[in-house]
């Protein structure tokens, strides 16, 4: 395969994969967990249904970063391609998927426990489960806080593709 072409296609995979990471957490904050919770009616069921989503969401954030991974890999390989910025780009996916697996697997767990076995019963306040609730939004706030970073690694990724310089 010409070398153009196949910089070309990894290159198109590449900006494939931030654009749907970035979409995605977008999307999921713009559209979908406001909406859930404001129309739901019930907080049980939103977080049910919230709980859904992002069980999807955190599973088109590993389809991306295989993507990027792919991508980064064709690159890296190429000892013409090993650039600073690339370098760069490669440092910037790595903290992301340390991301996407620490909010994706261990503190979406964590919440899922607590939503389902300690605290069952969002609308209706019981004083014996605060400390669960209490340990429930820190993480929330934790979960929401390390997506945002996510969020604004993948502007970075796509900002620095966009200054990069082609020979």
């Amino acid at each position: 395969m010409n070398k153009s072409i196949a910089h070309s296609i990894f290159y198109f995979i590449e900006q494939l994969g931030v654009a749907i990471w970035i979409g995605a957490i977008a999307m999921f904050a713009f559209a979908v967990a406001g909406t859930i919770f404001k129309e739901a009616g019930s907080i049980n069921l939103a977080g049910h249904l919230n709980g859904k989503v992002l069980a999807k969401l955190n599973l088109l954030e590993a389809c991306a970063s295989a993507l990027l991974v792919i991508s980064a890999i064709y690159f890296l390989l190429q000892a013409d391609e090993r650039t600073t910025a690339r370098l760069i780009k490669s440092a910037i996916l790595l903290a992301m998927i340390a991301l996407l697996v620490v909010y994706g697997k261990f503190v979406t767990d964590r919440l899922e426990f607590l939503r389902v076995v300690e605290i069952k019963d969002f609308d209706n306040f019981d004083v014996s489960k605060q400390a669960f609730r209490d340990e429930f939004n820190s993480l929330h706030k934790t979960y929401t806080r390390l997506v945002s970073v996510n969020l604004l690694l993948g502007l970075a990724f796509m900002g620095i593709s966009a200054f990069e310089r082609k020979g």
